[in-house]
C-alpha cells in the first residue's frame, strides 16, 4: 500500500513538472520589428494612437511611435478602444479582443471567432483583456478603489520651554469606475487634517494650539465633465475661539481640465452653516454658498505632485459673516510610496470674536505616504 502511494506521488510530481515545463516552453514572447530592421523581444505593455510601450530585457521599458514600427506581434489578449465607440457595460461586447498584430498603419485583433482590423489613427488605447473586463464588469467594494495620501509630522522641544507640535492628515478619493478610459459615474472624497501643539514654561500658563478640519463630498456625474455635489465640512480652531463650524450643502461642479498630468475642478453650492464659539453669545446660523476650486498637478513622472484647494464662503443672511480657506501642498517622492510633504494652510474668518485674529496661517512639513487605488 505504501509503495503504491509513493509511486502515485512520484507520477503526480513528474506530471506537474511536465505541465509547467510545457507551459513555459509554449509562452511566446512579444516581438517588435523596427523600420530599420532591428528587432526586440519582450512584452507589449500598452499602446495608443501615438505609439506603443514595450518592455524587453535588453532595452528596458521604451516608448516607440507607430511610424518606427514595421511589425508588432503579441500573443497576449488585448481589448482595442477606438474613437468611434463609447465604452459602457452595454457596449463592452462590441469591443474587439484578442491577440495583436500590427504595423505602422493598422492593428489587427484576432479573437476566438473573428478578426478585426482597426486603423492606428482610430485607436485610442490598447488595454489587456483581463484589466478591461475587470474595469467594465466589476463593481469595487466599499474598501476598494481608494487613493490619496497620509501625512504626519512631529516636533518636540525640551528646554527652558517645553513644546510639542503635531500635524497630520489624510485625504482619500474613490472614483467609479477606477480607470480614466471609462466615463466617470461617481466620486467620493474624504479629508481630515489637524495641527495640535502645547508650549509650557515654569511659572507661566500653557499655550495650546488646536486646529482641525474634516470634509466629505459625494459627486454624481451627468457627463464626463459635469457633476452634482453633496458636501459636509467641519472646522475647529482654538486660536479663533471657534468650537465647531459645520456646513452642509449641495450644488454643481465641473471638471474644467483633465489629462494625464493635471486636473482642475470647480464647484458652487448652496449650504447651511452653523458656527458655535466658546462664547455661546457669538453663535450664528448662516445660509450661504461655497465657491471652490481644486487643482492637482503631477510635476514629474517620478511622483512630484502639487495640490491646491481654495474656497470662498459668503453668507446671504449676514453678509459680513464670510470665510476663506486656502490649502496647498507639495509632495516630494523619496522611496516608493514614501515622500516628504511641505504644506501651507490659511483660514480667514471675518466674524472672529473680538480678541482673536481673523486670519489663521499654518506651515506644515512631514512624512507622506501615497496610497494607490486597489
Amino acid at each position: 500500500m505504501r509503495a503504491s502511494i509513493r509511486i502515485l506521488l512520484v507520477v503526480l510530481f513528474f506530471s506537474t513538472s511536465l505541465v509547467s515545463l510545457t507551459q513555459a516552453q509554449t509562452k511566446v514572447p512579444d516581438t517588435v520589428v523596427f523600420t530599420n530592421g532591428e528587432q526586440l523581444t519582450g512584452e507589449l505593455l500598452k499602446a495608443n494612437g501615438g505609439g506603443i510601450t514595450f518592455k524587453s530585457a535588453m532595452a528596458g521599458e521604451i516608448n516607440v511611435p507607430w511610424a518606427n514600427i514595421k511589425t508588432l506581434n503579441s500573443s497576449k489578449s488585448f481589448a482595442i478602444l477606438t474613437s468611434k465607440l463609447k465604452v459602457t457595460k452595454k457596449t463592452a461586447a462590441l469591443v474587439p479582443q484578442g491577440a495583436i498584430t500590427a504595423d505602422a498603419k493598422t492593428i489587427t485583433v484576432t479573437g476566438p471567432t473573428e478578426s478585426k482590423t482597426v486603423p492606428v489613427a482610430d485607436a485610442n488605447l490598447l488595454v489587456e483583456s483581463a484589466v478591461f473586463n475587470k474595469a467594465v464588469n466589476h463593481e469595487p467594494g466599499f474598501t476598494q478603489g481608494w487613493g490619496g495620501a497620509a501625512t504626519a509630522g512631529l516636533t518636540v522641544v525640551n528646554s527652558t520651554q517645553n513644546a510639542t507640535t503635531f500635524n497630520g492628515g489624510i485625504n482619500l478619493t474613490k472614483s467609479t469606475p477606477t480607470v480614466d478610459w471609462l466615463a466617470p459615474r461617481d466620486r467620493t472624497i474624504l479629508g481630515y487634517s489637524q495641527s495640535y501643539g502645547t508650549t509650557s514654561q515654569t511659572g507661566t500658563p500653557t499655550v495650546k494650539t488646536d486646529i482641525w478640519q474634516a470634509g466629505l463630498e459625494r459627486d454624481q456625474y451627468f457627463s464626463p465633465r459635469l457633476f452634482a455635489a453633496a458636501t459636509a465640512t467641519f472646522n475647529h480652531s482654538f486660536a479663533q475661539t471657534l468650537q465647531l463650524q459645520q456646513a452642509y450643502g449641495g450644488g454643481i461642479g465641473m471638471t474644467i481640465l483633465k489629462n494625464a498630468r493635471r486636473q482642475v475642478d470647480a464647484r458652487g453650492n448652496i449650504e447651511y452653516t452653523k458656527e458655535s464659539f466658546f462664547d455661546a453669545t457669538q453663535n450664528v446660523n448662516l445660509i450661504g454658498s461655497t465657491f471652490s476650486e481644486a487643482w492637482v498637478e503631477h510635476l514629474t513622472k517620478k511622483g512630484l505632485v502639487f495640490n491646491e484647494f481654495a474656497s470662498l464662503t459668503p453668507s446671504y443672511n449676514i453678509p459680513s459673516d464670510y470665510s476663506l480657506h486656502v490649502n496647498t501642498s507639495l509632495i516630494f517622492p523619496v522611496y516608493k510610496g514614501l515622500g516628504f510633504n511641505a504644506g501651507f494652510v490659511d483660514d480667514y474668518l471675518n466674524n472672529a470674536p473680538a480678541g482673536s485674529n481673523k486670519n489663521s496661517t499654518q506651515f506644515n512639513t512631514g512624512i507622506v505616504y501615497t496610497i494607490k487605488p486597489r
